[in-house]
């Protein structure tokens, strides 16, 4: 049977205009390994897809037939912001713009979906690493692009002779510097271009330089020559507000200043340039960058309302048997069947097992329960022994893809080729982010040819210091309304000012918070996910600025921990009276922000007038005895309910905002009354006289007085733990959560594209 192969339309075609061989041309060749490619020049031919590559953008829109959606890339042809907007109506058409230059995406988002992809590395010498000692310093380029080099050639010395390669007047195989500007006594030699000799002086050359101009165009172009720079194993000059700097920073790379010869000529920063240059050459070649441009082609297709049949090749798997798209306009209205056979990724920085924290937990029982409802699901996670991190053992209860770093390894660029290799190579259809701080950015952009959903458990990325944003005071700790977002030099400051665990200080050194690219890989990413997900309105207030979606998911509970009815022959545990009110506290002790001191005086305070209470307390014994504590040490996850089962009352005291008190979910699943702060995600997972008692957070009397009540009413306990546990049943089971949150977000994330 013949393949059937979707025909994409390329052009206009300029022969022996850099941008089109590099775009059109090359990249065409790559994706006609994938698709049947037509070449066009004057008009948009019928067919499935159009891209557009830099010129004649205006005119060609005009010719487009109405069915087909078009790609665009502007590469670098617009002068100005409004030379952008004067085209906004033919904007809004294209279905998609790739741009090549990360700083032009502020000015086309307000018209269609904008991704960023880099040029393939393509003028790179073979003899990578074996440079001569004394070689000239290179300058590639239009012609037009010069003056700010002759004016800084003129200005300053050079430790090299300068060898140009630049489109000279037809005929012209050599020009004297002067005439084009430079001084007479200048080390210059200038020849016309050609790609053979490029890549033949960029063997011979030792150095290489490049100054960008100052006007709208020169601010904004793509990174390419400093890539390919870079990726020849050539030591890089720039000035440093050049936007190549900015980008390769982002990257992980500090280009040198023109102001420091010292360090352009170093050893050290050579040695820095061929690592760095490696990386280029393995992750921007000529077919990784055709594959991202197959999948944003792939994704319009399988989507696209345009198209009225579409053929199974390009079909994903996951896909192969939805009929809504092609049986009938009407079934266009019904939601998408996104099938369970979808493949998800599931990324983690910060994940060990046996767990470190209620995240690990939460990641482990999401691969778990997605994979029961039908989905493949594969966990990414990394592992730095240093740091502690990507710490399972073989017995963990899901499989994990482990990357191991070693020290020389662990830098964001590397940690983010890595992880981008590995998803790539399994090919998900979404993918979720956990398990992250200030890092989830750089997970974000490894990922970003897919569609990807970031999973917050507080308030990361928008508080630097600790997720939280709490500071501490005087008085104890005090709310900050500051984020990053919106002032990232006040967090940063703050940052200076203010400790916090050892952790969280290397994570931010390896994100690079605080440094403008920084800022820019946080804004871009958040903007560019699917969905932001958080677990209560309140915190979803705080990011809905900063991205373009969010959505409340709540974390899912597995319901097998939780038996009901309660098992009748089940024995108490010896340290629990049942003559006296069980308020059962599980947390740490240690952390002010879990408010075990303000439970602890509560119940100092009430001990006073009543001993038919005791604390129970799943911690070791505090230095301080008291009468009515019984510290029963540290439980398990699957020990927990066990304790839950067995007491009257569980107390959840945090005096800081959560995002979701697993605590409290756990407890009304044991059928456990709650009382509670009244902050953060606490009023939206206990009702207020319905499944509990919410108390002012931090105050001492007030929840003397509520525990006090409770007491005297011990029958709204068992009525308490009864709708709590209903409460549980309808909005907290892992397969509910997958159902009515997880399917409707992977099948809302392809529909968004239909539309």
């Amino acid at each position: 049977m013949t393949e059937l192969r979707s025909r994409i339309g390329i052009g206009p075609v300029y022969p022996g205009i850099g941008s089109w061989e590099w775009i059109g041309q090359e990249i065409g060749d790559e994706l006609a390994k994938h698709f049947k490619i037509e070449f066009f020049t004057d008009s948009i031919p019928q067919c499935d897809l159009a891209i557009i590559v830099k010129y004649d953008f205006s005119q060609l829109m005009e010719t487009r037939p109405s069915c087909v959606p078009v790609i665009y890339c502007p590469v670098d042809c617009y002068g100005s912001a409004s030379d952008i907007d004067s085209d906004g109506d033919k904007l809004f058409q294209c279905k998609q713009i790739i741009t090549h230059s990360e700083p032009l995406r502020k000015y086309f988002q307000a018209y269609a979906p904008v991704e960023y992809v880099d040029h393939h590395v393509r003028f790179v010498s073979d003899k990578f690493g074996q440079k001569p000692e004394e070689g000239p310093i290179l300058w590639t380029g239009l012609r037009s692009n010069l003056p700010p080099l002759i004016e800084w050639v003129n200005r300053n010395s050079l430790p090299r002779e300068l060898w140009i390669l630049t489109n000279l007047n037809q005929g012209e195989l050599t020009v004297s510097p002067s005439k084009l500007g430079f001084k007479d006594d200048s080390n210059v030699r200038i020849e016309s271009w050609s790609p053979g000799k490029h890549i033949e002086w960029a063997g011979l050359a030792s150095y290489a330089i490049d100054i960008k101009g100052t006007d709208f165009r020169a601010r904004h172009k793509p990174p390419t020559k400093a890539i390919d720079s870079i990726a020849s194993g050539l030591p890089l000059a720039m000035n440093p507000n050049s936007s190549s700097v900015r980008h390769l920073a982002k990257l992980g790379f500090q280009v040198a200043s023109l102001d420091d010869q010292e360090y352009w000529l170093s050893d050290e920063y050579r040695e820095h340039t061929l690592q760095f240059g490696d990386e280029l050459r393995k992750s921007l070649t000529r077919k990784n960058v055709g594959m991202r441009f197959k999948t944003i082609i792939d994704r319009i297709l399988v989507n696209s309302s345009a198209k009225q049949h579409i053929p199974q090749a390009l079909v994903p798997a996951s896909l192969n048997s939805v009929t809504t798209l092609t049986e009938s306009q009407n079934s266009m209205s019904k939601p998408i069947d996104v099938q369970d056979s979808n493949k998800i990724a599931i990324v983690s920085f910060l994940y060990n097992w046996p767990s470190t924290g209620g995240g690990n937990i939460h990641t482990t029982e999401l691969v778990q329960f997605l994979e029961q409802s039908g989905y493949r699901v594969q966990h990414f996670c990394v592992r730095h022994d240093p740091w502690q991190i990507g710490q399972i053992e073989a017995d963990a209860p899901i499989h994990s893809q482990i990357l191991h770093f070693n020290s020389d390894e662990w830098k964001a660029p590397s940690i983010r080729n890595r992880i981008r290799e590995a998803v790539r190579e399994w090919d998900p259809d979404f993918v979720l982010i956990t398990d992250s701080w200030n890092f989830k950015p750089h997970l974000a952009d490894a990922v970003s040819e897919f569609p990807y959903f970031l999973r917050m458990q507080a308030l990361e990325c928008l508080c630097p210091l600790n997720n939280l944003q709490i500071l501490p005071g005087p008085q104890g700790l005090v709310g900050c309304e500051n984020n990053q977002f919106n002032d990232p030099e006040m967090c940063f400051n703050c940052l200076v000012k203010n400790r916090s665990g050892q952790l969280h200080q290397l994570e931010r050194q390896l994100s690079g918070v605080g440094s403008t690219e920084y800022h820019e890989l946080l804004q871009q990413t958040f903007q560019n996910a699917e969905a932001v997900l958080v677990l209560n309105p309140t915190i979803a207030a705080q990011y809905e600025t900063f991205c373009n979606r969010t959505e409340v998911v709540t974390w899912g509970m597995d319901e097998s921990r939780f038996p009901w009815p309660l098992p009748v022959e089940e024995r108490c545990p010896p340290e629990i009276d049942p003559s006296k009110v069980s308020v059962i506290f599980a947390g740490l002790t240690h952390e002010p922000i879990k408010g075990f001191h303000v439970l602890l005086a509560a119940c100092e305070q009430l001990w006073q007038t009543r001993q038919d209470f005791e604390l129970i307390v799943t911690s070791d014994p505090l230095p301080e005895q008291h009468e009515f504590v019984k510290y029963v040490g540290w439980k398990s996850q699957p020990e927990l309910p066990f304790w839950y089962r067995h007491s009257d009352l569980c107390a959840v005291p945090t005096v800081v905002p959560d995002g979701l008190s697993r605590t409290s979910v756990e407890a009304m699943a044991s059928g456990l009354a709650v009382i509670a702060s009244d902050i953060g995600g606490l009023p939206y997972t206990v009702s207020d006289q319905i499944t509990g008692v919410l108390c002012q957070s931090g105050d001492v009397n007030d929840w003397a007085a509520k525990l006090n009540e409770l007491l005297d009413h011990p029958g709204c306990l068992s009525a308490y733990g009864e709708a709590g546990r209903q409460q549980f049943e309808e909005r907290f089971r892992w397969q509910d959560v997958i159902e009515r949150d997880y399917r409707r977000l992977f099948s809302g994330a392809k529909q968004a594209l239909v539309k």
